[in-house]
């Protein structure tokens, strides 16, 4: 079986790592027996680095030891060695409309997020935070324009598209309340809307259940 031949791999993986996050959520909606454990001798250590040279997680090791980073790729892997349940909508047009979203989402919320988490502390503030928090507004008003119609990003399944977007949205309330924007997501009914809707898949629910102690939230 699938499930059998996944579990010779192993996924280095943190809670507190969102670009980790994506990856959990898609090995749990497929079902895949991956070991998932932190990077030996820690994220920094000379250790992990002498088993992926990039030196980053999330990092999947593949059946014969190769070690595969980053998110996107790794996702992409996923889907295309185990399609079942499949994470990809049929259809050219509306495979490019996951594929965007992924964008969207790693691109314009993920990785703004990642970087205003990082001044969160006014003291430690710098003019870049503007950029940033520019950068996330509008990601958010190009999200908008493609969510909160079906129950999930891209329709009425789950996709890549959650797996990157879900994660992602969990961040943004208390990042934007550090900023004096508390009610940022209020602005975006359509957001609001998705993230209620998709928070429900068991997959999601368990990855942002790891996530919120790390992130001192709680997974509503």
């Amino acid at each position: 079986m699938t499930v059998d031949r996944a579990s010779v791999m192993k996924l280095y993986s943190e809670d507190s790592s969102p670009f980790s996050a994506p990856v959990r959520v898609a090995i749990y909606a497929k079902g895949l027996s991956i070991g998932i454990e932190p990077p030996p001798g820690g994220l920094l250590s000379a250790r992990f680095h002498a088993i992926n040279s990039v030196g980053t997680i999330p990092c999947l090791i593949l059946e014969d030891g190769t070690p595969l980073p980053e998110s996107a790729a790794i996702i992409e892997y996923l889907e295309d060695k185990y399609p079942e349940p499949p994470l990809r909508p049929d259809g050219p047009e509306a495979k490019a409309r996951v594929r965007l979203l992924q964008r969207i989402g790693e691109l314009q919320i993920m990785i703004p997020l990642v970087e205003l988490s990082r001044q969160a502390d006014p003291a430690r503030r710098d003019p870049s935070a503007a950029v940033w928090l520019t950068r996330l507004v509008r990601g958010l008003s190009s999200l908008q324009a493609y969510v909160g119609g079906e129950p999930f990003a891209a329709g009425p399944r789950l996709t890549l598209a959650d797996c990157e977007l879900a994660p992602a949205l969990f961040m943004l309330p208390k990042i934007a309340a550090a900023y004096g924007k508390p009610a940022l997501l209020e602005a975006y009914p359509p957001i609001g809307r998705y993230v209620a809707s998709n928070s429900s898949h068991p997959a999601i629910r368990r990855v942002l259940e790891e996530m919120a102690p790390s992130w001192a939230f709680r997974a509503t």
